[in-house]
């Protein structure tokens, strides 16, 4: 019986065949086998991919979304148990007559009131419930049905995602996909992802303090990341985050929000607008031009509004605004001086001696 050639690994310490080891062949030279075996390289190849870099620089950190008291399902009336003393209850928005809560539980609103929706799960575990949108389509407005994950609905509506673009991919804390907690999940791009879930299954660790430095490191940024646009250049506050087009239409709308709620000179002479603020998410302009992009429609001039959806509201946000054709946002203006004690649209016109709807 032949005996078989074995050679030591350096690195693990473990005999192995040699056929385990890799055969080097150097011009000039004759032909040997490295010392560390081919399962230690795939490690060591896998841990320098998944090493963290040395010097991190944190900009981007975990933040909750501020929620318009307007938007709170009053839970009380409609005779719904909730789970935790924190779950409130918002509608989802792009879905219609569906409220999603920060623990992913959902309620839909049918003639007789309200009830809680149940979801289903798919074949990766995750939640989803099946919900109607409303979309333009050919000159005119349908509703279709489609689905969405509780996780997706949950970061949507309650956490801020720094990158809306990229951060496509949704971590539950100790990778329990049933745990729907808004505080538990973090949104996140796919190689981001990739290492979180990779350290957690070596580790069983998944502190938020190291989800935070990966979404920070450049290493697992996209490939047009830079961290110079991230500098608030836009009235000390708007930074333009993965996006470059200063003069498309997207751009203009953003840069006209962000004046408008923090430019000093414009407040003088539109006082109106001086308590108003910009979400976290949309001081990012590559967030807001997903957002735009996603709602614009038809070939009218569209306007964006914060006020049609809840009156009296001074937040500009993915989950407050719409947006709309100018000459309907006209008749929504408004305008005191002009209109004294009528209502909001109805003008008098001095001239005429009438009064009238402005369209």
């Amino acid at each position: 019986m032949m005996d078989i050639e074995t050679k030591i690994c350096t690195r693990c310490g473990v005999e192995k065949p040699i056929e385990k080891f890799q055969l080097n062949k150097l011009k000039g030279q004759k032909p040997c086998r490295i010392s560390v075996c081919n399962q230690c390289r795939y490690q060591i190849k896998k841990e320098r991919k998944n090493k963290l870099s040395d010097d991190i620089d944190i900009k981007i950190t975990r933040q909750f979304k501020k929620i318009v008291p307007q938007r709170i399902l009053d839970t009380k009336q409609y005779g719904i148990d909730l789970v935790g003393e924190d779950e409130i209850f918002v509608p989802k928005a792009d879905c219609i007559n569906f409220w999603i809560s920060n623990y992913g539980r959902a309620v839909q609103r049918k003639d007789d009131g309200y009830s809680v929706k149940e979801g289903q799960y798919d074949k990766k575990g995750s939640l989803f419930y099946r919900v109607k949108k409303e979309r333009y389509k050919n000159g005119t407005w349908e509703i279709y049905n489609s689905s969405i994950t509780a996780a997706k609905a949950v970061i949507e509506e309650f956490v801020v995602n720094p990158d809306v673009k990229n951060n496509d991919h949704y971590w539950h804390k100790g990778f329990n996909k049933r745990d729907n907690y808004y505080r538990n999940l973090y949104p996140l791009n796919q190689e981001q992802y990739r290492i979180v879930r990779s350290y957690f299954m070596d580790t069983g660790e998944d502190s938020e303090e190291f989800i935070i430095k990966v979404m920070n490191d450049i290493k697992f940024k996209p490939h047009d990341w830079s961290g110079k646009y991230l500098k608030p250049t836009m009235c000390g506050i708007g930074y333009a985050g993965t996006e470059r087009d200063s003069k498309s239409v997207s751009y203009i709308k953003w840069h006209d929000m962000i004046h408008r709620s923090y430019n000093a000179k414009f407040h003088i002479r539109n006082p109106q607008y001086k308590d108003c603020e910009v979400c976290e998410e949309w001081k990012n302009y590559s967030n807001f031009k997903v957002w735009y992009e996603t709602h614009c429609y038809g070939d009218t001039v569209l306007d964006l509004d914060k006020d049609i959806l809840y009156k009296g509201n001074k937040v500009y946000s993915p989950e407050t605004c719409c947006l709309v054709p100018h000459i309907i946002n006209t008749v929504f203006i408004n305008g005191k001086k002009d209109r004294g004690d009528y209502p909001i649209g109805i003008y008098f016109d001095k001239d005429k001696n009438w009064s009238y709807v402005k369209i």
